[in-house]
């Protein structure tokens, strides 16, 4: 997962440079979480957190990572070997470092322009880029009508190949969760707090039973003591970040749940509401987005499922060789329309002829689809 240690002199006497693995631990720190920055930094370095640290003193490096975080990044104590206790503690603790070059680092988080520079993770990390991610949000003081749809449609869900993300909270998340589980799927849980702690505490015989079949992540490290409130919030985008589609089965119109349905809107996700009792409460957030137009009425799982074209799809195969940096490339300037191969070819900087051969690898593997005319859409 991460690189050999540096030693800290060469031969020469001379510094090596540090371990890109805690580089990037600096880099996620300095730039802090939820950052509107990160998107643009990314570019500005070309994913590649050692030239950061390098450049971290002038103008370009400022103006990409904006005023804050560049007089965060000259803090004297502020360094990349000041992380490596981090890293140590995180392979004591199983927990797996999941930074921006990582193979298992989500790709659909990469076309969002806030994502997280490091992601942290227990369980299996291949469920990160499943095909089929649906996220699943509502209330935490659901009524009885609530849990029992949402029981249905997760378990349904689930049966038909998709893989429930959700917020790992009490209330409606717990409930998507175990109905993932009761429908034989993955289900990936969204940490709000830091990775090491379970929130609520009486959900850790959950999150066991959900990392032995899918993965709990966060970007928060052990130990981390500043999220706060606002962890939950920006919690929130990764849930909407990770899902192709996000489905809210129960909802106040004021509540956080509503915070994820507006990163996904930002993020051109298609959105589905469950309807309810136009009397109570928990149903007028729900109501509301399908009267206004912002979400499709999810009337049964087969629906959901037909419109993003899934399928079941088998367990990730963990024998496969992970992609290499030109095939994950390649994936991210695709997308869900279809480009042409000159269009991808400018996009990734690449020659068509080796774009080509990058593609029909992908093709092979799954992962996009060809159509006539040298056009290629993601799968």
């Amino acid at each position: 997962m991460t690189a050999g240690l540096w030693t800290q002199q060469s031969l020469f006497g001379q510094q090596e440079p540090p371990e890109a693995l805690l580089c990037w631990l600096w880099l996620a720190h300095t730039l802090g979480p939820a950052s509107a920055h990160a998107g643009r930094l990314l570019a500005w370095c070309g994913g590649d957190a050692r030239l950061a640290w390098n450049e971290r003193e002038t103008p370009a490096f400022r103006e990409a990572a904006g005023p804050a975080a560049a007089r965060r990044a000259v803090q004297p104590d502020n360094t990349p070997e000041a992380f490596r206790p981090l890293a140590r503690r995180c392979q004591a603790l199983g927990v797996q470092v999941i930074p921006f070059d990582h193979p298992d680092y989500p790709l659909a988080l990469t076309r969002i322009p806030d994502m997280p520079l490091v992601l942290y993770c227990t369980g299996d990390p291949a469920w990160l880029n499943a095909p089929g991610l649906i996220g699943m949000v509502g209330s935490r003081r659901p009524d009885p009508y609530g849990c029992q749809m949402a029981a249905g449609l997760g378990r349904d869900l689930a049966r038909g190949g998709a893989v429930i993300v959700s917020g790992l909270a009490e209330g409606l998340d717990s409930v998507c969760h175990r109905a993932a589980l009761e429908g034989a799927g993955p289900t990936i849980g969204v940490q709000g707090v830091p990775i090491d702690r379970t929130y609520p505490a009486s959900n850790r015989w959950l999150r066991e039973e959900i990392e032995a079949g899918g993965c709990v992540v966060g970007e928060y490290p052990p130990g981390d003591n500043l999220a706060g409130r606002n962890g939950f919030l920006q919690r929130n985008r990764l849930i909407a970040g990770l899902a192709r589609a996000l489905v809210v089965v129960q909802a106040r119109e004021r509540s956080g749940t509503m915070s994820t349905v507006a990163h996904a809107e930002r993020y051109g996700r298609k959105i589905f509401a469950l309807p309810g009792d136009i009397g109570r409460e928990n149903a007028a957030g729900t109501n509301r987005l399908i009267q206004s137009g912002r979400a499709r009425m999810a009337l049964s799982a087969e629906e959901i499922l037909e419109e993003l074209s899934l399928r079941a799809a088998p367990v990730p195969d963990r024998q496969e060789p992970p992609l290499t940096e030109t095939q994950r490339k390649v994936l991210a300037c695709a997308g869900s329309e279809p480009k042409s191969l000159e269009e991808l070819a400018a996009a990734c900087g690449m020659q068509a002829a080796a774009l080509a051969a990058v593609l029909m690898g992908l093709e092979l593997a799954g992962r996009i689809k060809a159509l006539p005319g040298q056009r290629y859409i993601l799968l």
